[in-house]
């Protein structure tokens, strides 16, 4: 059975979303899941045969995913909420 090489793992923003990617190669494919730090986390995965192809692919669907999420102003005094 194949093990995972070249792991990574890094935090980015994801429109004003944290988030974590973790990418590792298994056998000749490369995975890729993107889930987001808070708790009720989010998960998109993808596989590419490049790990820029398997980023891309989960980046491009992530989005997609966050550009559904609709926002509403915290209560009073909350400031745990991105962008508020």
């Amino acid at each position: 059975m194949a093990k995972p090489e070249e792991y990574s793992e890094r935090k980015i923003q994801l429109a004003g979303w944290p988030a974590n990617v973790v990418t590792y190669k298994l056998g000749a494919v490369y995975h890729t899941t993107i889930d987001n730090t808070d708790p009720g986390a989010w998960v998109v995965k993808a596989q590419g045969t490049t790990k820029q192809e398997a980023e891309t692919k989960a980046l491009k669907e992530a989005e997609v995913l966050l550009a559904k999420v609709k926002t509403s102003k915290p209560p009073t005094g909350c400031t745990s909420a991105p962008g508020f």
